[in-house]
């Protein structure tokens, strides 16, 4: 449990979005991680902006929901993520690898790899890359920098 019970808690998040032939934006919200199932699993909920804004009357941009599970046969994590905005799902494996957690999934389309990577106690950093089939190279379309709330 420790590869993902490392982050349990809340973290502020900044994002840095690099789509493809658009321009880049950022935005801030949040990333709460918990226990579930009595400590079978790991959640996380992360939502753009962060939930005190939502509140006082801003619009959700972004909100999604990952259910973490260890597969002690495979030796694996196995997890959904959910944004519900968006209509997505997606099932992905997860690993670690050295320093990092790498999770990915891949389609028709191709592949998708998240990783979790520079991992402290009180900060870590994501990012999302894509590599479309037939592709020889790997894109990166988002990062994540996270600080854990006070």
């Amino acid at each position: 449990m420790k590869t993902y019970g490392q982050f349990v808690g809340l973290w502020n998040i900044s994002i840095r979005y690099l789509p493809l032939g658009q321009p880049e934006r950022t935005a801030i919200g949040e990333w709460e991680f918990s226990y579930a199932l009595e400590g079978r699993a790991v959640i996380d909920v992360w939502q753009v902006p962060p939930r005190t804004e939502v509140l006082a009357g801003a619009a959700t941009a972004e909100c999604g929901l990952c259910v973490r599970i260890y597969d002690p046969v495979e030796d694996v994590w196995r997890f959904t993520f959910h944004g519900p905005l968006n209509r997505r799902q997606i099932n992905m494996i997860a690993k670690p690898i050295d320093n990092e957690i790498v999770q990915e999934y891949a389609d028709e389309h191709g592949e998708l790899r998240w990783i979790f990577y520079d991992i402290q106690p009180d900060s870590f950093s994501w990012r999302a890359e894509r590599r479309p089939r037939g592709a020889d190279a790997w894109r990166i379309e988002q990062f994540i920098f996270a600080k854990r709330a006070r």
